[in-house]
């Protein structure tokens, strides 16, 4: 009986340490920005963004690189020469293309964050 409820325990503490801190990613994609023209195709054999192009207000060089794996969901709608904007503060990642703008929101276990 004793093994059986000391296994019991052992399962719901590795459960609530599996348990995704849905707030404290958000804080972290909040941080984020990355508003540049993409110059160099996204890519596709790594689960993190790592983006080259140009900076939106200083026309200089950038590199956008991100840890969080949300940015991979959407890469495959970015191609080169596409405005790409993550403004610190807020969960919205936006691409513009010549006549569309596509817009993702970070979710986290069904839930939309702003």
């Amino acid at each position: 009986m004793k093994k059986i409820i000391i296994l019991l325990l052992g399962i719901s503490l590795l459960c609530s340490c599996l348990k995704i801190d849905c707030e404290k990613n958000a804080d972290l994609h909040r941080d984020e920005e990355c508003i540049m023209i993409l110059e160099k195709e996204p890519s596709t054999s790594q689960a993190y963004l790592d983006l080259y192009g140009v900076d939106m207000n200083t026309g200089k060089p950038c590199h956008c690189k991100a840890n969080g794996r949300w940015w991979s969901t959407f890469r495959d709608n970015m191609s080169v020469g596409d405005t790409l904007i993550k403004r610190k503060g807020e969960l919205v990642f936006y691409i513009h293309k010549k006549e569309t703008i596509l817009s993702f929101p970070w979710e986290c276990e069904g839930k939309v964050y702003k």
